[in-house]
């Protein structure tokens, strides 16, 4: 029966956007995260406390070659708006990122809650909308890939930023389906098909960021 919630939820996400396949033919396994909700805001670099609705870099925790950010890129060149999410080249921030809590009265971004998470990216007019993250399955490489799109409610907003356990600033991003109790870790999948390095997710591994602040 959880299985069937777990897939049932993940493909509501396909259903508002005609350009995502609703093929989702296999089980993603399943990990628990331990909820650890607490007063004690998500911090950036500078040691100040997130803002809601703010933009900022989201970075690797690791320096040289394994360095980068969170990217919106454009593999498809079917698709009308850029909707690919990739780690940027090394020693590069990526694209600045609004985080907006669901909670419309959250004035700082706790730990533990759900986020949703924006580029804050120039666009044509048709792709203004086309900013927000999402989960779309692929079926070429079995992977649930972070994607961008519009906007769904309970769907959109299903990302939590967590605590990594004995570390100093570091965090990982977790997506948990409607509806369920499981959530899952945003880690990266190399895809020698495209030549990029997207985030997809994952039960057991996590790619673990900072959080800059986007200067314009």
């Amino acid at each position: 029966m959880k299985t069937l919630t777990l897939l049932f939820a993940l493909s509501l996400y396909l259903l508002p956007n005609p350009t995502y396949s609703t093929s989702n033919p296999i089980r993603l396994p399943t990990a628990d995260v331990a909820v650890t909700s607490g007063e004690t805001p998500v911090v950036d670099t500078d040691g100040d406390a997130l803002r809601a609705g703010e933009t900022y870099y989201i970075t690797s925790t690791f320096w040289g070659a394994a360095s980068g950010g969170v990217q919106l890129a454009w593999l498809d060149s079917t698709t009308k708006c850029a909707s690919d999410v990739i780690k940027s080249r090394a020693l590069t921030d990526g694209d600045p990122i609004r985080i907006t809590p669901a909670d419309p009265n959250a004035t700082v971004v706790l730990p533990s809650t759900f986020q949703s998470f924006a580029f804050f990216v120039p666009t044509s007019r048709l792709c203004v909308s086309s900013v927000y993250w999402g989960i779309r399955f692929d079926r070429a490489s079995g992977q649930y890939f972070l994607k961008s799109g519009e906007f769904v409610s309970n769907l959109s907003g299903q990302f939590k930023i967590e605590v990594v356990p004995d570390s100093f600033l570091n965090y990982k991003i977790t997506y948990c389906p409607f509806g369920t109790d499981k959530c899952y870790n945003v880690s990266t999948y190399i895809d020698e098909s495209v030549g990029a390095e997207r985030f997809a997710l994952s039960a057991d591994f996590a790619f673990t960021v900072l959080f800059k602040k986007a200067k314009f």
